[in-house]
């Protein structure tokens, strides 16, 4: 048989398919498998994907914890080549990207808008295995203005210094924050140096006319919000909301 007439991979007609079949309704119909498939099309091109795609999400349970597993992982796990990494992890940084710029542009304060918020922390914390501290700057109408980590860790702490909080307040002209930072160990409560630490930079804050609005640990699959559970100062301001 000369190579013109060599029948093509029959994956081929299936990547068609499915290619039709995300711009019908742009994937909404889609099981989270196939969603995954066309992704790894565009990074693997010469590959049946299909079960690539369903190992990763029997492996790590679902998307979000897809996306969210450190790329050192995915790569000890599979040994998926770098655009194949680049691809799954460029899809959380866009996911962060495009939250930032929905909270940062509209007018009302984050409170407004929790769920979008926590999913945004999510995002910044995602694929971390060691702990981070990171602080978020409010206007004085609470509007997502930024975001700076503070502190790199290890994968049970991540020591960050009060005066560093206030430094970062002042030199982004903002005078509410709140703090976040993640527990690899998936444990979403507070330890008696994350209380410690808190009440520290509280009160070092309040010195400076600079509210902690919330001080929330992040895990891959809860957050636990100083705020809500009443462990931030009421002189704060943290319940106006």
């Amino acid at each position: 048989m000369t190579a013109d007439k060599e029948e093509k991979p029959l994956y081929l007609g299936h990547r068609e398919r499915l290619r039709q079949r995300f711009m019908i309704d742009e994937g909404a119909s889609m099981p989270d498998y196939e969603l995954l498939e066309l992704l790894l099309m565009l990074a693997i091109p010469r590959r049946d994907v299909k079960p690539l795609a369903k190992n990763l999400l029997a492996k790590y349970g679902n998307l979000q914890k897809l996306l969210q597993t450190p790329a050192h992982q995915l790569l000890d796990d599979f040994n998926l080549s770098e655009t194949t990494l680049v691809a799954i992890r460029l899809v959380n940084t866009l996911a962060k990207r495009t939250i930032s710029l929905s909270l940062s542009s509209t007018n009302e304060p984050v409170f407004t808008n929790w769920d979008a918020f926590e999913d945004y922390c999510r995002l910044s914390f995602a694929g971390k295995n060691t702990e981070e501290f990171h602080v978020y700057f409010l206007d004085s109408n609470y509007r997502l203005k930024g975001e700076k980590t503070l502190s790199i860790g290890t994968i049970d702490g991540a020591p960050v210094h009060p005066r560093e909080i206030i430094r970062a307040a002042m030199e982004h002209n903002c005078v509410n924050i709140i703090l976040a930072h993640n527990h690899p160990n998936g444990v979403a409560l507070p330890s008696s140096d994350d209380i410690a630490t808190t009440e520290s930079i509280c009160a070092a804050a309040q010195t400076m006319g600079i509210r902690v609005c919330d001080h929330l640990i992040i895990t891959s699959g809860k957050i636990y919000s100083f705020r809500a559970h009443g462990r931030l100062p009421r002189s704060m301001g943290y319940d106006e909301y």
